[in-house]
């Protein structure tokens, strides 16, 4: 991971408002090769081969981009091999981001703030039998 003392990486897509039946943000189920912008070291060319698929969603407190960062473990529960849900609960007047990781490690992150008055999120994710990633974001006031 040293590389990434080199390299910094900013997504340009940014997350799509769909509703849901919370009328949550959805994290775009994948990042285009062209929406990814690598700023190389000294000598380097910078190469983005190939789109990077979402992997994760999370729940962090205060700006994503401080270090450390607050990231939440939320009530984390599987449903059965395919299916898991992670609920984050007490979030009201809190400055809270939805993260959304992409890449097999996460190695970019988009980051939407979420509402002041949001006080809950849910995150459903399912996966096929080709480890393709699904997510559902649910949030309450």
């Amino acid at each position: 991971m040293m590389m990434n003392a080199f390299i910094l990486f900013s997504a340009i897509a940014t997350l799509s408002c769909t509703a849901s039946a919370a009328n949550a943000p959805q994290c775009p189920v994948e990042l285009s090769a062209a929406s990814i912008h690598v700023q190389p070291a000294s000598g380097w060319t910078a190469v983005v081969p190939a789109r990077l698929k979402l992997s994760y969603a999370g729940v962090v407190i205060d700006s994503p981009t401080l270090a450390p960062r607050a990231e939440l473990r939320g009530n984390y529960k599987e449903i059965n091999k395919q299916v898991s849900v992670t609920t984050y609960r007490g979030l009201a007047s809190r400055e809270k981001w939805l993260i959304c990781g992409y890449g097999q490690g996460g190695e970019v992150e988009q980051a939407f703030r979420l509402p002041d008055a949001v006080n809950s999120c849910t995150i459903q994710t399912t996966k096929n039998r080709y480890e393709e990633i699904q997510i559902a974001i649910s949030c309450e006031r």
